[in-house]
């Protein structure tokens, strides 16, 4: 993952404590973001979204309202992001 700066700041795609969501869905109003994507992703969604006749937000559109999810809305593929790598041994 790229940093957002060199050697200090935030780590592009981790969330950000102090900068919350703040978009209430429930107003009915579309959410406009700002989002970073990276080249290669940026390469691989216009290919897609071109190929299937989207626009980029139509697809990103789409592959939210597909994107299974558990009971507690996280991703099921989730998991595989949170692994726990196992400690260095010593002794």
């Amino acid at each position: 993952m790229a940093r957002t700066s060199k050697g200090s700041g935030s780590v592009r795609g981790k969330a950000q404590p102090y900068r919350r969501v703040a978009y209430d869905p429930s107003s009915g109003q579309n959410w406009r973001t700002g989002v970073v994507v990276l080249p290669e992703q940026a390469a691989k969604a216009i290919k897609a979204a071109d190929s299937i006749g989207m626009s980029f937000a139509g697809l990103v559109n789409e592959l939210l309202r597909q994107m299974p999810v558990d009971e507690n809305g996280r991703p099921t593929w989730a998991a595989e992001l949170n692994e726990q790598k196992p400690l260095p041994l010593t002794g």
